[in-house]
């Protein structure tokens, strides 16, 4: 449920910013005509302020509407986000695709978002079986990076102590290769290339995707075996050392591919050779993006 003394923090702060002209546009959250639910919402006036709302229902990362025209043409901007969602911001400016100078950073403390199947049927309560599986391994409920910080008056979520990151990918990997490769022919072939994963995804910004280059064409664009695994180990592969674990892309997925298998096993691997993680600092180069003599070569011999 939306907390009051959350909600008029946040309210004054994007009204102060508005009003001051230091932003041209505040990117929140609003109440959803479902009590369960809260959408996007873009406010560019002052007296429209009143608007903004956070809740346990806030589960989308709005760090994806930083790489739209649309949003780009106010210059200055307003963001409010939640700890996962901050690092996605932090990524974007690793990566030069916004300026922290041109962005004001809202942070709230997230103790976790409810599971919206659980929402829809009417789940208040946060609790290690009703938030998504992201909130469970969590660790920056406090956005590492912010110009405004809203912190919680609510209780921590409550954990049993069993869950650990990358906890998800540990039966995956006591797989051999032959049952690897069945389960992900099985979850591979529910994908309907409708690319809600690419839409969702705010590190997805390629102002023309792979999938639409037809001159070579590099993936196959029907829905079948050989062209639903091009897309999907292409496009984890593009996100390795970059994902920061916000879980939106399986989210938007309509048919329920786990997604988030493909992208912890990336970010494990990264972590293990690197020990990088990605969006936790922004003075911080992205791993794939710089070489090193010492780096090791033994891949190429």
């Amino acid at each position: 449920m939306a907390n009051t003394k959350i909600d008029e923090k946040l309210q004054k702060i994007a009204k102060d910013l508005l009003e001051s002209g230091e932003v041209s546009l505040i990117i929140g959250y609003a109440k959803g005509s479902n009590p369960q639910r809260m959408r996007p919402v873009f406010i560019t006036k002052a007296e429209e302020a009143g608007k903004l709302s956070f809740s346990h229902y806030a589960v989308q990362d709005l760090a994806v509407f930083l790489k739209k025209p649309e949003v780009k043409k106010f210059g200055k901007i307003g963001i409010v986000v939640k700890g996962c969602d901050e690092k996605a911001v932090n990524a974007l400016i690793q990566e030069y695709q916004i300026s922290r100078d041109n962005i004001k950073i809202i942070g709230i403390e997230c103790n976790g978002v409810i599971r919206q199947n659980l929402a829809d049927k009417g789940e208040t309560g946060v609790s290690e079986s009703t938030v998504y599986d992201k909130c469970l391994i969590c660790e920056e409920h406090i956005p590492v990076l912010y110009d405004f910080l809203i912190e919680s008056e609510e209780p921590k979520l409550a954990l049993s102590g069993n869950v650990k990151p990358y906890y998800g990918i540990e039966k995956l990997e006591s797989m051999s290769a032959e049952e690897k490769n069945a389960f992900w022919a099985k979850e591979f072939d529910k994908c309907i290339k409708c690319y809600a994963c690419r839409q969702a995804c705010p590190l997805c910004y390629c102002s023309r995707c792979i999938v639409e280059k037809n001159m070579p064409q590099w993936i196959d664009t029907n829905s079948e075996e050989t062209g639903n695994a091009q897309w999907n180990l292409i496009r984890a592969y593009h996100l390795s050392g970059r994902c920061i674990g916000c879980g939106e892309c399986e989210r938007a997925c309509p048919v329920n591919i786990p997604l988030m298998l493909i992208n912890e096993k990336m970010a494990k691997d990264v972590y293990n050779l690197f020990g990088y993680k990605s969006g936790l600092d922004i003075n911080a180069k992205p791993v794939f993006g710089v070489f090193s003599e010492s780096d090791f070569n033994d891949f190429i011999k």
